[in-house]
Order: structure tokens, then sequence, then C-alpha cells
């Protein structure tokens, strides 16, 4: 696969555009364009940053089938397996996923403006003084 394949492949993926990938490759928006249009090679350290990042990102989600994560269990191993988390950061992550999936399950839906509760008693305008 050339580097162009994995560079778009990775920006389907994740949605990025060119100035995402260049921030993350730390390369110039214009490095990437020559990289995608024109075929350049990249250096070396840049070549590896791609295929890893290309393994992280598009492989690692067809290995798992790209199959919705469900179920505690699942959640949680998820979870576990974001370098940097300790394990007060993933009960407050599980915590907050956990209450969001019951308010969605309850077929809680976001109120619109015609929504909004009315007063018991209806304002009285007051009227300019003469």
């Amino acid at each position: 696969m050339t580097i162009e394949e994995k560079l778009r492949a990775i920006m389907k993926a994740t949605g990025w555009k060119q100035q995402k990938l260049a921030e993350v490759f730390s390369v110039g928006q214009s490095t990437i364009n020559r990289w995608l249009v024109q075929g350049a090679e990249p250096r070396g350290d840049h070549r590896d940053g791609i295929d890893l990042v290309y393994r992280q990102i598009v492989e690692s989600g067809r290995a798992e089938g790209e199959r919705p994560i469900r179920g505690d269990q699942e959640i949680l191993a998820a979870l576990r397996r974001i370098e940097g988390l300790t394990n007060r950061d993933i009960d407050v992550a599980f915590a907050v996923i956990s209450n969001a999936l019951k308010a969605n399950a309850g077929g809680s839906e976001q109120s619109g403006a015609d929504d909004l509760s009315q007063p018991a008693m209806p304002r009285r305008e007051s009227l300019p003084s003469r």
C-alpha cells in the first residue's frame, strides 16, 4: 500500500483534513499535499509515523470489525486500553458514559422551543405612565 493510500485511509477513517494530518505528523500542510498529490515520499521517520498511525486507526478498526461497543464490560475494557488514564479517570468516564446511555435509553429527547413551561399566572404587561 502506498503512502498516499495510507494517508487517504487515515483521513477517511478519522474525518481529518490535510491540516490535521500536518499537525499529527509535525510537518507543513504543503508537505502533506506533496505526499498526497505529487507522490512525494516522506523521510523514514515520517514514513514510520504514517505506518504507525495507519495501523492504530485503520487496521485496528478493521480487525475489530468496527462493531459497536456494548455492555459495561466492553466499555470498561475500552477505557482501560486508553494510555494515561488512572483508575479514578476510568471510573469517572464510565459513570458519565453509563448515565448518558441510561438517559438515551429512557427515550428522553431534547426539548424544543415549544416545550418550555409556561408560568401559572399570565404576566401582566405594565402600561406606560401618563
